[in-house]
């Protein structure tokens, strides 16, 4: 017996909406990315030219990481004052500042590194945190200054300059074997224009 008008429109609509369904669901399983859980972490590119051009203005010797590994150390944050490039400040301060994601899987972490010629670079950037203790790490003593709450930050001066290393003072910092590999990384910085002079 022959349908009517109106049941072959209901089917013909069931059925175009399965095939459309079933194309949705294709393309979501083989076309969509999937990811692991966790975005990407967005690097910084060309972090060492920048730093090589910082170390030609600065008016004292730079010392920057160097030889990190690139699959474990990414900069994702870069940040540099030269003197006079910043209006109302110390017009012979230069500070380079970078940050790092430790990308372990499944264990993100952060560490910081900044070198200054600021009278206050390590006030302002850890507050009034005092000296807790010293630690030699490859050749070079640094000062250990630890918070209330336990969290490291590392500190060394090289002539008129000085080195600061942290985790941030927040959740998610780096261990203190990361901020130690990144202290031992550190290294003056050869300009363009000629080789490094030896580290203080």
């Amino acid at each position: 017996m022959a349908r009517t008008r109106g049941q072959e429109t209901v089917r013909d609509m069931v059925l175009s909406l399965a095939v459309v369904m079933a194309g949705v669901f294709l393309f979501v399983i083989f076309v969509l990315p999937r990811g692991d859980g966790e975005d990407a972490v967005k690097v910084v590119e060309n972090t060492s030219t920048t730093v090589t051009a910082f170390a030609r203005q600065a008016p004292y010797e730079v010392l920057a990481p160097s030889g990190l590994g690139q699959d474990l150390w990414k900069p994702t944050s870069l940040r540099v004052q030269v003197p006079g490039s910043t209006a109302g400040a110390d017009p012979d301060v230069a500070t380079l500042s970078i940050g790092y994601v430790v990308d372990r899987e499944d264990d993100r972490a952060y560490a910081r590194y900044e070198v200054s010629n600021a009278p206050d670079a390590v006030q302002r950037l850890l507050g009034n945190r005092p000296v807790t203790g010293h630690r030699a790490i490859d050749g070079q003593t640094w000062d250990e200054r630890r918070s209330d709450d336990g969290h490291l930050a590392l500190t060394r001066a090289v002539g008129d300059a000085v080195v600061i290393i942290d985790d941030g003072a927040g959740s998610g910092g780096a261990s203190e074997a990361d901020l130690e590999a990144l202290a031992a990384s550190v290294r003056p910085v050869a300009p363009p224009d000629g080789p490094a002079r030896g580290a203080g």
